[in-house]
């Protein structure tokens, strides 16, 4: 890995590029947990993040020239910028160009939450700059890259279904994301998860690959109510490695409904109930209601449009 100066690392000519632009945009919109995580026959992570294309957090990015590099996430209250000003510079070392920008992302969810703030925050980075320089360097060699600085979430295609490794940036489209309705909530606001330190659970969920391993295949059969069932078990097993607080009520609510999953984060505090097209308004009033009662809680929403 290339070490560069943390102010200014001009790498001299690589393909000719645009001039990057000003205005400010919204861009990589995130996810709410996972339909599943897990390990693969072989041991190694594998993740399907419920990547959502509507969400309560509005992820805005602008980009602009400047001498050095800077980097502010959430200005009113400012977040760690380390891992986005690596990415970039990866980004510069991998593919020409500089990265002498000032980078201002707002409206980055909450971290430690399970609702991919780093990869939100290192995604728009480099998407913006791709796109604004005109790089055309494909979401998956993004993925790559980012996994390069830190262990990410693929979320650079909300419609579909992507199964990645979250370690290596390995990654392969699994099929369309149904259409579908998230009702959220956090179930530990004082506590946030270290995904820095997951190595753990990794080797705990290798004593059940073989059930993971026909999960993924549920979720590839591109059948909403098996992509619902896998998600349910994916967090019930899930809860044995890291528990969430009240997720048997959730989850003794999801047995007894039909056309509803659980989605957990995994290595986050968020749990959710899903709601597949078409949506039963009655049905979503009445988790809703059961959200605020139980848990006291305003759910939050998120959308995948399919």
């Amino acid at each position: 890995m290339t070490t560069m100066d943390s102010t200014a690392c001009n790498l001299g000519s690589g393909a000719e590029v645009s001039p990057v632009a000003r205005t400010p945009k919204r861009w990589v919109t995130g996810k709410v947990g996972e339909w599943l995580q897990g390990v693969d026959n072989e041991g190694a992570p594998i993740v399907y993040a419920l990547a959502v294309d509507s969400s309560p957090f509005r992820t805005v990015i602008s980009v602009e020239p400047a001498e050095g590099l800077t980097v502010l996430i959430n200005p009113d209250a400012p977040a760690d910028s380390a891992k986005v000003q690596k990415a970039i510079k990866e980004l510069a070392s991998s593919y020409g160009g500089d990265c002498t920008y000032r980078v201002t992302i707002s409206g980055s969810p909450p971290r430690g939450k399970g609702l991919g703030s780093s990869s939100i925050d290192v995604a728009s980075a480099l998407l913006a700059i791709n796109d604004q320089r005109g790089l055309r360097i494909s979401a998956p060699e993004l993925f790559k890259l980012m996994c390069q600085v830190e262990r990410s979430d693929y979320l650079f295609n909300p419609e579909l279904i992507v199964a990645a490794n979250p370690s290596d940036g390995s990654c392969s489209i699994v099929g369309r994301a149904p259409k579908c309705l998230i009702l959220a909530w956090d179930t530990d606001p004082m506590a946030a998860v270290n995904t820095e330190a997951v190595l753990y659970l990794d080797i705990a969920r290798r004593s059940f690959s073989e059930e993971y391993h026909e999960l993924s295949g549920m979720i590839q059969s591109g059948e909403t109510d098996r992509l619902l069932r896998a998600a349910t078990r994916s967090a019930e097993l899930n809860d044995r490695f890291l528990p969430k607080i009240g997720f048997s009520t959730a989850h003794k609510l999801v047995n007894e409904l039909h056309n509803v999953g659980l989605i957990a984060a995994h290595t986050g505090t968020i749990l959710g109930f899903v709601l597949a097209e078409p949506i039963d308004r009655d049905l979503q009033r009445y988790i809703w209601d059961f959200v605020v009662d139980r848990y006291l809680a305003t759910p939050m929403v998120f959308e995948v449009s399919g």
